[in-house]
């Protein structure tokens, strides 16, 4: 099989087997899929396989395709497959039992770092709910001489950030804990942060029902289900996060699209202040930045 006897393979594949299992039925998004297979499995980039469209699959790298493709049509996720994703244009391992980082998550990132304008100066920044590590990571390479702190409830995910700290060669300015929530993060951490940065569950219990099945049927729901109203670990980062602070120092927090007024009024509640919300690329309230 040629390569571009692959794609069309494939193509052909995830059209026809999604019309009938609900699933992804943009042909973006289904191109996408077979091109991030193929890339992945060939070691080359879309515009190689695109150049080498001619170019023979061995035996082993066709057969690999071909199951490949079977697990896709079961739904599940191509960065499970293929055990890799992009964030902040960084390659990060991801696999089972870890969150798939999304592109709405970089905006919190970006906040960070148009709000550290030094990016020279050594920082320390609190990675909460860590999952595969790819928001504090991400700051590990902007601010080049800053360190991070990584903790998650979970041993899957923790997982995942180590390889990931590993992968970009970052082991020696970060440090990864056990702790659910602040409850296991020692006492020598307060007043410490220069910042704190968290993705932590918010979808409402009622809202899983909605999701779509490659996300309930594949990723860890205890990453994502966040109680009646989705706020469960807001409020406790909102009663909590100050004593880990240095004064006056920022907590950058990702919230679900429509949880602006009710995580804004949660926070004024607790006393921080300088409250905003930054929107994502799509236009969705995204990022909860406030002060203690």
């Amino acid at each position: 099989m040629k390569i571009i006897d692959a794609v069309t393979f494939g193509t052909e594949a995830l059209r026809t087997g999604f019309s009938r299992n609900a699933g992804p039925n943009d042909e973006r998004e289904i191109t996408s899929n077979v091109h991030i297979m193929l890339s992945t499995l060939l070691k080359m980039s879309v515009s190689d396989l695109k150049l080498n469209s001619s170019k023979e699959l061995r035996s082993d790298q066709e057969k690999t395709f071909n199951r490949w493709i079977e697990r896709r049509l079961a739904l599940e996720p191509v960065q499970y497959i293929t055990k890799e994703t992009e964030f902040w244009s960084l390659p990060m391992q991801v696999g089972e039992g870890v969150l798939i980082p999304r592109q709405d998550t970089e905006t919190l990132v970006a906040e960070v770092k148009k709000h550290f304008t030094d990016d020279k100066k050594e920082y320390l920044f609190l990675d909460m709910c860590c999952g595969s590590g790819c928001i504090g990571i991400s700051l590990l390479t902007i601010f080049p001489n800053s360190n991070v702190v990584f903790t998650d409830k979970y041993p899957k995910p923790l997982e995942y950030t180590n390889k990931n700290i590993e992968l970009h060669h970052l082991k020696g300015r970060s440090t990864v804990i056990t702790s659910d929530m602040f409850n296991d993060l020692s006492e020598k951490y307060m007043e410490k942060f220069d910042a704190i940065v968290c993705n932590p569950p918010y979808i409402p219990d009622e809202e899983l029902k909605s999701l779509s099945m490659q996300i309930t049927l594949f990723e860890p729901l205890e990453a994502l289900k966040a109680g009646n109203n989705g706020l469960k670990f807001h409020n406790i980062i909102a009663d909590q996060a100050s004593k880990y602070l240095k004064p006056s120092a920022p907590l950058f927090l990702e919230i679900g699209y429509n949880q602006r007024q009710e995580s804004r009024a949660l926070f004024e509640s607790k006393g921080w202040r300088g409250l905003k919300v930054v929107k994502d690329v799509t236009g969705n309230p995204r990022v909860l930045i406030a002060r203690p």
